[in-house]
């Protein structure tokens, strides 16, 4: 038995090792079309660090996009359950939450799209009325088929109740809890502390006491008010503050930076027909969010302009900075083909992984940039 012990532990520490290095940064992703492309136009340095949670909604064509053309990197993948997501086309016709034989069409699609690219790690996530036994059961069978697996934990502002007593409950069952990626999704909030002692040091205590393969935080302060058309305001991204100050509560768990990606996951984002699209953009450099809409419906010519202002700001990163940079930089320059609101939500996606990212490897260089620095 000592020996046997001795071994997993060895490899766990392999395997935890692997992925530390591979993974600094959890971004997460709807799969539509301009997510996708801020995904699959970093650069493949930026790949190796970036593992993005997707979303799974609407198109098949969208997913097969980022499957062909991500490369071979972990990403996750779960389920989208807003309710437009889920009279879509795949969720609906695949019935993907339907949990009956421990949600036997979803691990199917899952095997499906692990075929078309193998570096996905499958997540698990329930609503509270599902049972027990069927997520549990879910839980082990895909841990049969995939190296590594997530679940996802939906948090309040305090991290108790029914969803986190469901993922111990899953952790209880697993026989290699070393495998298990755990994430706790705050949506567009944080925690209510993060203090020593409070829920979240106790948390993270609690996963460390089952060796899991990491945990990660994801959460959005991105503000789900825009400025008035013609004029501009800042932001500070709240994000990085707390979640730096979480990852000074436990040394010893693999604690992995998450973000919503400049979007707020609490804000309308569905066009309604008929309402006013005023051009928008925005741009990140740690920890301060730059926003500006100018013009009115449709106006996208607005958009050059926009590209102008950006590239006027004293925190822009420069033009080779990242894709979404050269755009702005093509689009000042050539006046032509400059989007839309979708297109430039996809750009602010881009730019906004690079910066952070940016941030994330400074940190865990051990460079001189802290969170003092950024205030």
């Amino acid at each position: 038995g000592k020996d046997n012990y001795a071994q997993s532990s060895s490899s766990r520490a392999s395997l935890h090792h692997q992925r530390k290095v591979r993974m600094l940064y959890i971004p997460c992703m709807k799969v539509g079309q301009n997510d996708v492309k801020a995904l699959i136009n970093l650069e493949e340095h930026r790949k190796e660090l970036v593992s993005p949670l997707l979303n799974m909604r609407g198109k098949e064509r969208n997913l097969n996009d980022f499957l062909a053309n991500w490369g071979d990197h972990p990403y996750l993948m779960d389920i989208s359950r807003s309710p437009q997501d889920i009279a879509e086309e795949v969720i609906a016709e695949r019935d993907l939450h339907n949990p009956a034989n421990h949600f036997e069409n979803k691990r199917i699609w899952l095997t499906e799209v692990k075929a078309k690219n193998n570096s996905l790690i499958p997540v698990v996530s329930w609503l509270d009325t599902d049972s027990s036994r069927d997520v549990i059961q879910q839980a082990r069978l895909l841990l049969t088929e995939f190296e590594t697996i997530a679940i996802r934990v939906i948090c309040t502002a305090e991290i108790t109740g029914t969803s986190w007593n469901r993922a111990i409950s899953i952790l209880d069952a697993i026989p290699t809890p070393e495998n298990i990626i755990v994430i706790l999704d705050f949506g567009d909030r944080s925690p209510i502390s993060t203090i020593n002692g409070g829920t979240l040091d106790h948390s993270l205590s609690t996963l460390d006491t089952y060796g899991v393969h990491s945990a990660t935080l994801i959460s959005s302060s991105f503000p789900s008010q825009k400025p008035q058309s013609g004029s501009s305001s800042t932001a500070i991204c709240h994000d990085i503050v707390w979640q730096t100050e979480a990852k000074q509560l436990n040394g010893s768990i693999n604690l992995i930076y998450g973000d919503y990606a400049g979007t707020n996951p609490g804000a309308a984002v569905e066009y309604i027909p008929g309402m006013a699209v005023i051009p928008f953009a925005s741009y990140y450099a740690p920890n301060e969010w730059w926003l500006k809409r100018l013009g009115r419906d449709k106006e996208f010519e607005n958009y050059v302009q926009l590209a102008r202002d950006i590239r006027q700001l004293p925190d822009y990163h420069g033009d080779d900075f990242c894709w979404a940079n050269r755009e702005y930089g093509r689009i000042n320059q050539t006046n032509e083909k400059y989007g839309n609101n979708g297109v430039w939500n996809g750009l602010r996606a881009n730019q906004h992984i690079c910066a952070t990212l940016q941030f994330l490897q400074h940190e865990d260089n051990g460079d001189s940039i802290s969170i003092d620095d950024i205030f």
